[in-house]
């Protein structure tokens, strides 16, 4: 964060330092341009429209293509707007990690940053076993010989990640192109088409159209998810303003990815095929999709494009959860926070190689999950992580007055409004949607939240946390082996729990019956 050299005197120590190159674990800089942080946030967050072929049969076309379109407008922009401010403010390692740690102290930092984690590594595994799946469509692979191009994939961009931030920007934005390129010729495929009105019917079950809300809206706040991914690497990045250029460039184009293929496709089928969308179209002669536009218009030749296609769209979202999912744990091992071994870096400091390497084995034991079961899991934790956001940037808006910030520091517009609005659009979709689970199906939750509670208070007390390099600042409570005030704040996370399950039930006797 250079531009603070040209704050006025005084006014220097108002931010912190960015750390130079060197003092972040040994890993070195990389000068990635705003295009190449937009390619790689396009393959964080979509890399083409596979999954919204599960919301048109239950939420009806229309209704999905109101979604894609709305979505972008009160998640997706609310999200990428709080994560490039608080990044611009602190890019960091870590990326929400450590604006959690500065704002709300060691604990709530490291529910942040074990959220991110668990994320990462369970959701690796899921664009893993879509992997074998397209692939084994497209050779009639065994059990045997799918587990071997799995490990094939993962043993690839591990290389790839290995050898740096550089090539895996280089990687994503190969892939991005032809994934464009590919879903661009269905939108022309399906426009030519044109038969049917795209938007009939509204609602797939009309007389329950909260219902067909309820059934959809967990996989279209996945499809818009993994914004704030880009910032875990922001210690590495030459020039951190790029990173709030690239949302400019990426959101509209993530949005457009899914909304005109999608119109386009339901367009040039027949009325009322809508109910016949799922996962495998195109690679399955009973079920429609993106890829059947392929097979229309191309013949088998067409099927076996758009399956490469998707081979490559799962391996490029991979690639770069790889690589900032290698950096979760690595920096609350920099903290004291995780077993020293994970923050090993290679000696040309190009990448946190033991991080790269438990992803790696962590995405082949999850890609033997169905890829439902791993979003099912995985979704909590990105939903945590919004609902805090938002705190976040306001309490990162007291601590740094964006009066006192530099000219050409990313802000929010629309002043104490707007931040305030994008806020609460992103803390209330986030709660709402965690919310909507089946009762029984809210106590996984629970267990799930609650394990960064416990693996915090272990760690903690074995490793020392904060308090081992600064126990001034970070004084620990002799009677718990915690730090002063944790008491309260875990008493307070279980307040929230509870507030969260008393909704929960409130949702399910309103919308679920």
């Amino acid at each position: 964060m250079a531009a603070n050299n040209s704050l006025p005197a005084g006014e220097q120590d108002l931010f912190p330092p960015t750390p130079p190159a060197g003092s972040i674990g040994n890993l070195r800089k990389t000068n990635i341009s705003a295009i190449g942080i937009a390619f790689m946030l396009f393959c964080l967050v979509s890399a083409g429209a596979f999954g919204i072929e599960e919301i048109i049969p239950a939420a009806g076309p229309g209704l999905t293509l109101i979604i894609l379109m709305v979505l972008p407008f009160v998640w997706a922009r609310p999200i990428s707007r709080l994560v490039a401010e608080a990044n611009a403010i602190l890019p960091r390692e870590g990326g929400i990690y450590a604006w959690a740690k500065e704002t709300f102290g060691e604990f709530w930092g490291f529910q942040a940053g074990w959220w991110t984690s668990m994320d990462t590594y369970i959701s690796s595994g899921a664009y893993i076993a879509m992997v074998g799946g397209y692939t084994s469509q497209l050779l009639s692979l065994n059990d045997e010989g799918t587990f071997v191009v799995k490990l094939l994939v993962v043993g690839c961009f591990t290389v790839v990640n290995l050898v740096g931030l550089i090539e895996v920007e280089r990687i994503s934005a190969f892939f991005s192109v032809l994934i464009l390129i590919v879903f661009g010729m269905a939108v022309v495929f399906g426009l030519i088409n044109w038969q049917t009105n795209p938007f009939d019917p509204i609602f797939a079950t009309p007389e329950a159209p909260m219902g067909c809300l309820v059934e959809s809206l967990s996989i279209g706040i996945w499809m818009y998810c993994g914004y704030e991914c880009i910032a875990a690497m922001s210690g590495e990045y030459e020039d951190s303003r790029n990173v709030a250029k690239g949302f400019r460039i990426a959101l509209p184009l993530i949005a457009l990815s899914y909304i005109l293929p999608t119109l386009a496709c339901l367009a040039a089928y027949p009325a009322g095929s809508w109910t016949e969308w799922g996962i495998d179209g195109g690679f399955s002669a009973d079920v429609l999709g993106y890829g059947t536009i392929f097979s229309t218009v191309l013949g088998h030749s067409g099927v076996v494009l758009f399956l490469v296609i998707a081979i490559m769209s799962q391996c490029t979202i991979y690639n770069t959860y790889l690589a900032s999912g290698s950096r979760s744990f690595w920096v609350l091992s920099e903290d004291n926070l995780f077993p020293k071994f994970i923050r090993k870096v290679d000696k040309a400091g190009r990448s946190p190689y033991v991080g790269v390497l438990t992803i790696a084995a962590s995405s082949l034991v999850f890609s033997q999950f169905d890829f439902t079961t791993i979003i099912e899991m995985n979704i909590i934790f990105i939903l945590a992580r919004y609902m805090f956001l938002g705190f976040i940037v306001l309490r990162l808006r007291k601590m740094y007055p964006v009066e006192k910030r530099p000219a050409d520091m990313y802000v929010i517009g629309g002043g104490k409004v707007g931040v305030r609005l994008y806020s609460a659009l992103a803390f209330g979709i986030a709660t709402f949607t965690l919310c909507l689970n089946p009762v029984a199906n809210f106590f996984a939750t629970v267990a799930f939240l609650a394990s960064g509670v416990a693996a915090y208070i272990v760690f903690k007390k074995i490793y020392g946390g904060l308090a081992k390099e600064n126990p001034e600042r970070y004084p620990t409570d002799r009677r718990t082996g915690l730090a002063v005030g944790d008491t309260r704040r875990i008493g307070l996370f279980a307040l929230i729990i509870v507030g969260l399950f008393i909704l929960n039930v409130a949702l399910n006797l309103l919308f679920l019956g």
